[in-house]
């Protein structure tokens, strides 16, 4: 059988290996000083990754967050704002933020460092910058990166043939990495795959956190009232998501005891209208079932008269991590 996605991929080959040269030269430039590099007056955690989404950068913008907080800092998040709506402050992530956090100081601009000087107007004394990793123009403390245990390269090889945003030997510039999903492997697979991504990283030593996306609760919109994760155990459901790895909820809802009945997916950042949401509840109805989406898509729905449930995801570490160790500067 054709396969017609390895084709295609075969066929952007030689465009990613030129979009990967470039970055490569870019950071070098960066790295070497051609290319300036601005600081801010307090310490700067960049969150980011090296393929495309799905990695898990809020749960942990969400922990490291918490965890500043928690050791007398006043943090900021800084982020460009992608698909922010137009006359809107914050776009589906910073809204999630803000919903779970609502002591969170936020700034979405396309130039860092002036959204930067903004948050420390604000208040804040610690930085985290989301989505920065390829962000060069902004010294950071810390360069944390959320990689993926099962697919830690992703699929195809650098944009546009593949989901890697530069070639995977940025894995160097990591001050520390985050192995999401890493419940996915086995303890044998685990630890191989921690050696791998060292020795690609030419750092023995390069701290690796195995973690995993725990489901914490449900949240019924528009009430806001709070369910235990065991109201899903045998409950119909029909989801609707728009986020980069809809397999990845849909597996996760599953193992949770639901009944999936049906998905209405969407691209990732999707924006929802009133139409679509509404569609998504009449096939609900029509199943005797709740419609349940992620907390990210939470923030795009529009239509207070239409009841949906959310599911919360938080990240847990399947080790013991003394936080000070974590990122050393809170």
């Amino acid at each position: 059988m054709n396969d017609g996605g390895a084709a295609r991929r075969a066929l952007l080959w030689p465009f990613g290996c030129a979009y990967g040269a470039l970055m490569a030269l870019r950071n070098a430039a960066f790295t070497g000083g051609l290319l300036r590099v601005r600081r801010l007056p307090v310490p700067v955690v960049s969150v980011g990754n090296l393929t495309l989404g799905g990695t898990g950068k809020t749960p942990a913008v969400l922990w490291l967050a918490a965890l500043a907080r928690a050791h007398g800092r006043r943090p900021g998040v800084l982020a460009r704002g992608y698909g922010r709506a137009r006359g809107a402050l914050l776009n589906d992530e910073g809204v999630l933020l803000q919903r779970r956090l609502p002591w969170l100081l936020q700034q979405q601009h396309p130039d860092r460092f002036t959204g930067g000087q903004r948050l420390l107007q604000q208040g804040a004394d610690f930085v985290l910058l989301d989505d920065g990793f390829q962000h060069r123009r902004l010294h950071r403390d810390v360069d944390l990166l959320c990689v993926d245990a099962a697919q830690p390269f992703g699929r195809g090889g650098v944009l546009p043939a593949g989901e890697l945003r530069e070639f995977a030997s940025g894995l160097r510039r990591a001050s520390l990495l985050l192995l999401t999903r890493a419940d996915a492997l086995a303890a044998t697979a685990l630890a191989l795959r921690i050696a791998q991504l060292r020795l690609k990283a030419g750092n023995s030593a390069l701290p690796v956190f195995p973690c995993r996306h725990a489901p914490a609760d449900l949240l019924r919109e528009p009430d806001g009232t709070s369910l235990p994760l065991a109201e899903l155990r045998g409950r119909r459901v029909v989801l609707l998501a728009a986020v980069a790895r809809p397999a990845a909820f849909l597996q996760t809802v599953r193992a949770l005891g639901a009944d999936v009945r049906a998905e209405h997916r969407y691209r990732d950042h999707h924006r929802f209208t009133a139409a679509e949401l509404a569609r998504a509840a009449a096939a609900a109805v029509a199943q005797d079932a709740w419609l349940l989406c992620t907390e990210k898509d939470a923030a795009r729905l529009v239509g207070d008269d239409v009841v949906r449930y959310v599911l919360r995801i938080d990240l847990a570490f399947l080790e013991a991590v003394p936080p000070p160790a974590m990122v050393g500067i809170c």
